[in-house]
């Protein structure tokens, strides 16, 4: 299968923007942090799913640039196939390369959205040549010091990685828990979610985290309602350290666990 036809690819790694001094050119915000992105689109065979991740993968890479003012150099999206798409190999490199520019006051977010399996307990994400598994992907991330971290995992069984890759610096979201092994559409939701006004619950003009995943998750199971089929994904998220992802981080004020950094993690600001 050609990459063209498998995703758009965007290849803005970020040592092709770096400066003189070897340092990669920074987006500094008005506390002086930066944003980093690594989005990574595991392989698909399926037209219909290849389409609607395409245009999902635009639709978040938009909303970073202009709503998150992420500079263009420092959002990473590995896809499509073969040595130059997003294999094992090309995503530890990235994420070394990545690790030498980020310091601790910085937010990192890795993003996987695609096929994955669970075999022996371990999440194997669907890519190119060799898999890589969960533990894999959490000792490559010992390498980024951001103080402020978001995993995605947009693949089924997503929620058997979470313990493996909880952090107290750090948030998982899950678009499956662990025993769930069909494909998933949260990122399709969560986009739509980052570009509608309403998804600001609380009218504060900003978007936060939770916000965004409270409305994907319920996007998801209105379409499935909608479709009158079982729910085959469930969303969830981590971020008390427990390791444990919630299905409904949005009641955390009242039930404790689960939903309290992501509620203090902005990702859009209404204008």
């Amino acid at each position: 299968m050609k990459t063209s036809a498998h995703m758009m690819i965007v290849a803005l790694l970020l040592w092709c923007g770096a400066s003189a001094g070897g340092q990669a050119a920074r987006a500094p915000t008005s506390n002086g942090s930066s944003t980093t992105v690594l989005v990574v689109s595991g392989i698909s065979r399926d037209p219909s799913d290849q389409t609607a991740r395409k245009q999902a993968v635009s639709t978040l890479r938009e909303h970073l640039l202009k709503e998150m003012n992420v500079e263009p150099r420092r959002v990473v999206v590995l896809a499509g196939d073969g040595q130059e798409g997003a294999t094992a190999a090309r995503i530890g490199e990235t994420i070394r390369t990545l690790a030498q520019a980020i310091r601790p006051e910085d937010r990192f977010i890795f993003y996987y959205l695609g096929q994955a399996n669970a075999v022996n307990g371990e999440l194997r994400f669907n890519l190119p040549g060799p898999d890589m598994t969960h533990s894999e992907l959490a000792e490559r991330l010992k390498a980024i010091k951001a103080g402020t971290q978001l995993v995605v995992l947009d693949c089924p069984c997503a929620g058997l990685a979470a313990k493996a890759l909880t952090a107290d610096h750090r948030i998982i979201v899950c678009a499956s828990m662990a025993a769930q092994v069909f494909a998933t559409r949260f990122t399709t939701h969560f986009v739509q979610a980052l570009a509608a006004p309403e998804t600001d619950a609380d009218n504060n003009g900003k978007i936060t985290l939770l916000e965004a995943f409270t409305a994907a998750a319920r996007q998801v199971e209105q379409w499935y309602r909608e479709k009158a089929v079982l729910a085959t994904e469930t969303p969830c998220l981590e971020d008390d350290g427990d390791g444990t992802p919630s299905e409904r981080p949005w009641k955390h004020e009242a039930e404790g666990g689960d939903g309290a950094k992501a509620a203090a993690s902005i990702l859009a600001e209404r204008h």
